[in-house]
């Protein structure tokens, strides 16, 4: 893995993105990295592998893909147990407004 400074990929841009195609490259900014990905396909979905070992330290029997129910994949939405009790939450939880209780609740 190659780490360089923001003042290091500013100066040779076309360098670290050729170097990133071949091995990792991560940029240091103050406390944090940031990676450099190459992909053929921008909308793919990458994962650590933190979030994997917590995925499969979920039962497989109350296992689903987060990213059915949320596009973040946050692994709340991966349990069935967390998702049943949101339904039980909301059912009976939500209420209609008239146009006048709109009008009433909005107007400024």
């Amino acid at each position: 893995m190659k780490i360089i400074t923001t003042r290091e990929i500013v100066r040779k841009t076309k360098t670290y993105f050729d170097l990133a195609e071949k091995e990792k490259v991560a940029v240091k900014r103050g406390r944090k990295y940031v990676q450099l990905v190459v992909t053929d396909e921008p909308d793919k979905i990458l994962l650590s592998e933190d979030w994997i070992k917590e995925f499969m330290s979920i039962p497989s029997k109350y296992r689903v893909n987060p990213f059915d129910v949320s596009p973040s994949g946050d692994l709340f939405f991966a349990d069935t147990r967390n998702l049943e009790h949101l339904d039980k939450a909301r059912q009976g939880q939500t209420l209609t407004l008239s146009k006048e209780e709109e009008n009433a609740l909005f107007s400024l």
